[in-house]
């Protein structure tokens, strides 16, 4: 039995109201909190409570006090440290979203932070197991279930990181990581621009070159769903040549230079299929077009020579024009040995 957003988002809201009517409320300094939140003791017996629970691995007692402390005392000194201690607090309960909420709180709360290095580095840590698949809470409460997607929250922290700390080696791994998790939704466009940022920003970076090459093969994919858009072969071969440029000598320059090969061979079996479809509803003039397009834009593909046998089946007598020599000469046995890149386009 399926149950409707709607209705399932009704009864996340009832569990949690039902949870929080259940926790009880009480008044203190004249407002109404949770019974959890109020302090019962001093602020610097919270605190040494909360760093003793800490240093014994009980998250779970460090977060009661720590979380006391930052919601009744934030503006002391122990409020300020209490914010970075709650962080790791919840980073080890897996409730990633809610430490980086605590850590963002230390990071904005003074401009001199002690653990401000350490706190970026559990912000990263944190996006990367939300762009690994870790979920968070419904609506950042407690009182919900886990199961909502956390791989936004997780490009949200990149861009924070970058924008935060530009020219650290964080920067650079945050644009790559953020870069392959809009590759992985299929969001190339931004991908693309994450991955060339590294390049520009990053030049002696020792990632760089892997930049090129994941621009490479998301040029290939994206050419899988969009065969018919000239620009992916406009921009691969662009990669391609800056590639080439600024790494002479890396050894993957090899890997780029088959993904263009491939990219031109999905390109002109577009042409090739659209040939075939074009003698199956009995119009060989039309096919005839589309392959020679095909052959003329890409002479040195293997589609190519596909596209000559069914030029030469249709039309025992056709010569292609200017291009002859060069295609015998091209497509030849010797020529086309173990050269070709297998596809699978025909039915």
């Amino acid at each position: 039995m399926k149950l409707n957003k709607g209705l399932l988002v009704c009864l996340l809201l009832l569990s949690f109201f039902a949870s929080r009517i259940e926790g009880g409320f009480t008044m203190h300094n004249g407002r109404i909190v949770d019974v959890c939140e109020v302090p019962t003791m001093s602020v610097e017996e919270h605190f040494a409570a909360g760093a003793k629970a800490l240093e014994a691995g009980d998250w779970n007692e460090s977060v009661f006090h720590f979380k006391i402390i930052t919601f009744n005392f934030p503006d002391t000194p122990y409020g300020q440290e209490a914010y970075y201690y709650l962080g790791i607090s919840y980073y080890y309960l897996e409730e990633y979203d809610f430490a980086n909420t605590a850590f963002s709180d230390y990071l904005q709360g003074q401009t001199n932070v002690n653990y401000f290095q350490e706190a970026i580095l559990y912000k990263f840590a944190i996006a990367g197991h939300l762009a690994g698949g870790a979920k968070r809470r419904f609506f950042s409460t407690k009182h919900l279930p886990k199961l909502a997607c956390g791989k936004k929250l997780a490009v949200e922290i990149y861009d924070e990181l970058i924008a935060t700390v530009p020219c650290h080696d964080i920067a650079a791994e945050s644009l790559i990581a953020k870069g392959c998790l809009l590759w992985e939704g299929r969001e190339y466009r931004p991908a693309v621009e994450s991955f060339q940022m590294v390049i520009r920003r990053f030049p002696q970076h020792e990632l760089s070159p892997d930049c090129y090459v994941y621009i490479s093969k998301l040029y290939l994919e994206q050419s899988y769903y969009e065969f018919q858009n000239p620009d992916i072969l406009a921009f691969a071969l662009i990669n391609l040549g800056r590639f080439t440029r600024d790494y002479p000598r890396e050894e993957r320059l090899y890997e780029v230079k088959a993904d263009v090969e491939a990219i031109e061979e999905i390109y002109a079996a577009g042409f090739y299929n659209t040939g075939l479809f074009y003698e199956r509803v009995r119009k060989p003039r039309a096919a005839m077009i589309y392959y020679q397009e095909a052959i003329f834009q890409f002479p040195d593909t293997c589609i190519a020579e596909k596209c000559m046998e069914r030029l030469n089946y249709l039309d025992p007598n056709f010569i292609l024009p200017g291009v002859s020599e060069v295609m015998e000469e091209s497509m030849g046995e010797e020529a086309i040995e173990g050269s070709c890149i297998p596809l699978e386009f025909e039915e």
